[in-house]
């Protein structure tokens, strides 16, 4: 058995992850191999998740699907039992675990999940959203490139102390980049391995790598421009964009919809959420870290 910690959680695994960083602490979330089946449970919701994948809702768990095989079955926020028989590349199966499967057990613990990238500035969490091809993770490299330690890339989960003050937690230090992003800042791109054979998209491994829960100070909309600049958004339209980027709403939208919406909610009345104007060039990345850091300069 293998003892890792992702996403402020200690997981005890049957399954080897060299992107995790080992513990010796007492597990809270266990992964182990095992028989699944969909079949013999009574499917209250199913459908289609985060693009490609597939989920199947019962009771006290939920199946993952890719390709029509049942990855997993992720049960009541502790355990993954994880089909041995999926004909899965490795690396890319681990990709599904880390990924998808993560996302909506810190779902089931009740954290609030965004589909977001964050950096570390301030003391605080920075995070970065926006629809597929935007540039989160290309941004959070930017950042990262300029010495601010990764929180997390993809998968940003949050709680709130007794304040209501939202509170995000490191997930593991790895970034998702297509090879020509590495290409922007290093030449040899082959050291870093590809999640599936048949992607360009690469495991970037990150050395400054914050561990610390820490405050949300700010959550940025990334919209490519002609322009690199900040907008302020309403707090109405903040809302929205926060809930199209929750990163399970669609499996637990009728179930947790009202809490959902207090916890989104108070996002907006304590953080700043703003669009960050991007313009696609790589001689204006200066522009938009001086952007931010002008903005973070009045906390």
């Amino acid at each position: 058995m293998f003892s890792y910690k992702a996403h402020g959680l200690n997981i005890h695994s049957e399954i080897n992850f060299p992107e995790l960083e080992k513990t010796n602490s007492k597990p809270q979330i266990e992964i182990k191999w095992g028989k699944i089946d969909s079949s013999s449970k009574e499917i209250i919701s199913e459908g289609v998740f985060r693009v490609a994948s597939h989920y199947k809702l019962t009771t006290d768990s939920v199946y993952l699907i890719w390709n029509d095989i049942e990855i997993c079955e992720i049960i009541n926020g502790n355990k993954i039992i994880v089909n041995h028989y999926t004909n899965i590349e490795d690396s890319f199966l681990r990709a599904l675990i880390l990924g998808p499967t993560l996302g909506i057990l810190m779902h089931q613990r009740g954290r609030l999940v965004l589909h977001a990238s964050a950096v570390q500035m301030k003391d605080g969490a920075v995070a970065f959203m926006g629809h597929n091809g935007m540039g989160k993770s290309t941004t959070t490299l930017t950042f990262y490139q300029q010495g601010y330690p990764l929180v997390a890339d993809d998968i940003l989960s949050i709680e709130f102390d007794d304040k209501g003050n939202p509170y995000a937690f490191p997930g593991f230090p790895r970034i998702k980049l297509w090879s020509e992003t590495i290409q922007l800042f290093e030449k040899n791109v082959e050291k870093y391995p590809l999640i599936h054979s048949k992607s360009d998209k690469r495991s970037y491994f990150v050395n400054n790598f914050s561990k610390n829960i820490m405050p949300l100070k700010r959550v940025y909309i990334i919209e490519n421009d002609e322009k690199t600049g900040l907008e302020p958004i309403n707090p109405h339209n903040a809302l929205i964009e926060l809930l199209r980027n929750s990163y399970s709403a669609n499996i637990f939208q009728d179930a947790d919809q009202t809490a959902n919406l207090e916890n989104y909610g108070q996002i907006v009345r304590q953080v700043p959420v703003k669009t960050l104007k991007v313009i696609r060039s790589l001689d204006k990345l200066p522009e938009l870290i001086a952007v931010v850091e002008k903005d973070m300069s009045d906390i």
